[in-house]
């Protein structure tokens, strides 16, 4: 009696333990899943002639990123970044994002690059994943699409703010505008046109190029024999440095204001001596008068050893809005975050101070600003709202 009693106690003992295993088990791989990264899309350029802008980009991420988790993460989970090239064009930067939208992310961040945010838009919305893109043009509120956030100030307030500071503050009368053929530059060229018209200072002569053109001498030349007094300029970083130089190499010396790009690091190291003297609409640059962006200069420069740039602020701002939005929402839940990003407001940034609106901008401010020994240097703050 007393060994099958054993017998029968014993087998309740292994049970228990099995049991008790089981629950362990079961335990430990529920706290795995709760402290699984939350992971952060980013489709940037990595390759190309744009794979600088890129790796600025991607240093401000995760710059962003390694903060964020030394601060304990976002509800109790460590982000990641996932990155995706975009190789520089359009379908590049659709063929990314499906990438990152079958990976399981959270958010995705796009690229600086308006025509590729707007070429992406379908595939955001059929995803039905929260985007944070930092291209400017006005046409990326007029896609309505409830999954993509432009975080970026818009060009309906920096182009407007460029040719109020040519006529207004530097009383230029016969002004020539220069842009490229993409949807960013062409767009914020008719704004600053219409605000030309208004200004009772109408345009002498409006001339484009195509993206990746190397040589402007022809409408360069044409600008010269205008008579013009200031020329208005919206370009990519690679063009607006060879254009600020060979400006100068045709002996044109009428003030230049720029779209944000002539004051990039990129453009100026380009132009070099060519650059100084122009002035810019600008979302950062390294002298701005804002305490975290300032901070955010200095951090980067000791973690990078090189100065950071617009598309690194931009980047870096773009990660903490995610992780604000996915804090918000207290999930990653597509719905709640999507809601979440809508609700943010006066979020300080290093670049501005965020507030998304109905149409889902959120920039809300720019800076004039100018090169003065090859730095650009802030003359005033534009508030768009």
């Amino acid at each position: 009696m007393n060994k099958k009693w054993l017998l029968v106690l014993s087998v309740i003992m292994v049970m228990v333990f099995l049991v008790a295993g089981c629950s362990s088990q079961k335990s430990t791989t529920s706290g795995e899943q709760a402290k699984a990264p939350i992971k952060i899309g980013v489709v940037t350029t990595l390759t190309g002639e744009r794979a600088l802008t890129g790796q600025y980009t991607k240093n401000g991420v995760l710059m962003a990123i390694d903060e964020i988790n030394k601060q304990g993460g976002v509800n109790g989970s460590k982000l990641e970044a996932v990155f995706e090239d975009d190789n520089g064009s359009d379908a590049g930067a659709v063929n990314a994002f499906n990438k990152l939208a079958s990976s399981n992310v959270a958010v995705v961040i796009g690229p600086i690059y308006s025509t590729m945010d707007l070429a992406m838009s379908p595939s955001i919305k059929k995803a039905e994943i929260p985007t944070l893109v930092i291209g400017s043009s006005n046409d990326i509120a007029k896609q309505k699409n409830p999954w993509m956030f432009q975080s970026r100030t818009p060009d309906a307030i920096s182009a407007k703010a460029i040719a109020k500071f040519a006529v207004e503050n530097l009383h230029l009368k016969k002004l020539a505008i220069l842009h490229d053929t993409d949807n960013f530059a062409s767009g914020a060229a008719e704004v600053a046109t219409k605000t030309l018209e208004e200004l009772k200072a109408p345009p002498v002569l409006t001339l484009s190029y195509n993206t990746g053109d190397k040589d402007f001498t022809p409408q360069l030349a044409k600008i010269k024999a205008s008579g013009a007094d200031g020329v208005l300029a919206w370009s990519q970083q690679v063009e607006a440095g060879l254009i600020m130089k060979q400006m100068r190499g045709l002996g044109i010396t009428i003030p230049l204001i720029g779209s944000n790009s002539y004051v990039t690091k990129i453009a100026i190291d380009l132009a070099k001596e060519n650059a100084e003297g122009v002035y810019s609409v600008a979302d950062y640059v390294t002298t701005t008068p804002v305490p975290k962006g300032q901070n955010f200069a200095k951090n980067y420069k000791e973690k990078y050893k090189i100065d950071s740039e617009f598309n690194s602020a931009m980047g870096y701002d773009a990660a903490y809005l995610a992780a604000e939005a996915i804090k918000k929402a207290g999930s990653t839940d597509k719905n709640k975050v999507r809601e979440a990003m809508a609700s943010i407001k006066d979020f300080v940034g290093v670049a501005t101070t965020y507030s998304f609106d109905a149409n889902n901008i959120g920039g809300t401010s720019v800076w004039i600003v100018q090169v003065k020994n090859g730095q650009p240097q802030v003359i005033q703050a534009v508030k768009g709202r």
